[in-house]
């Protein structure tokens, strides 16, 4: 008899702020909603200003079970506002709420709604040690075609966050990266005239190859069909999709650094 195949993870996105009160550092949590920016989300957590800025210092991912043997894949990505950003290592050990048993129940929609498409996605700024910029470039067939973008895409269920955006720059680039800091987390949401309306959570990481070979895609009939190393004058010239350009703006108004 052939065992039936594991179930599928479902997924899950929270949101976390960074608390620095009298009593030690704590952590805040809320589950992200379709359409909803993780980062809205923990202002109002956090009962802050609209405009109060915020840091992205961590994205975690959780493989666990709810009570009723549910698998699921929980992506939490941690904010915090400024000078409290170095209380999250001592706060990371603590246990993140919502738990799983209170994710499990699934989102209501109204029934008149079109289809919706949800991913979680990790891209990287990837660079060398001669400071170059690592770049792929979409197919024909796909949104964006033709522009230039960040190396990376969906985290598959079930796959670390991490894990999945170094296979993304293996697959797309032919690069061995190191997978670093995040820089920042965003999100965009899309309502299309027809077909299916989009929502997709970004996180943003550096990565670092220290032995750079040529460029060169190894993934067949996917979504990168060319990519390339190119100095940070050339990126300024080049077609770039909507992720690249909120990645590589990021980086030039922190200065180049995330902080």
């Amino acid at each position: 008899m052939t065992a039936a195949p594991p179930a599928r993870p479902a997924r899950r996105v929270t949101a976390h702020l960074v608390t620095a009160g009298p009593a030690g550092p704590g952590v805040l949590g809320a589950r992200v909603l379709f359409g909803q920016d993780p980062a809205d989300v923990v202002r109002d957590l956090g009962r802050l200003s609209p405009h109060t800025p915020l840091r992205a210092v961590d994205v975690l991912t959780e493989l666990v079970e709810a009570p009723d043997g549910t698998p699921l894949h929980v992506d939490r990505v941690v904010f915090a506002e400024a000078g409290t950003g170095a209380a999250w290592p001592t706060a990371a050990g603590r246990t993140l709420t919502p738990s799983a048993a209170e994710l499990l129940a699934d989102e209501e929609f109204p029934p008149d709604t079109r289809p919706r498409l949800r991913r979680f996605a990790a891209y990287g700024i990837v660079t060398d040690p001669a400071g170059r910029v690592l770049l792929s470039r979409i197919a024909e067939g796909f949104p964006a075609a033709g522009t230039w973008h960040l190396p990376g895409g969906g985290v598959d269920a079930g796959e670390d966050v991490r894990t999945a955006l170094r296979r993304e720059v293996a697959e797309e680039t032919g690069q061995d990266g190191e997978v670093g800091a995040l820089i920042t987390a965003a999100s965009h949401h899309r309502v299309p005239p027809s077909g299916y309306e989009i929502y997709a959570v970004w996180a943003f990481f550096r990565v670092y190859v220290a032995d750079p070979g040529p460029a060169r895609v190894l993934e067949e009939n996917g979504s990168t069909c060319d990519c390339g190393w190119f100095g940070p004058e050339e990126v300024a010239g080049l077609p770039l999709s909507t992720t690249a350009r909120r990645g590589l703006a990021y980086m030039v108004v922190q200065g180049g650094d995330g902080a």
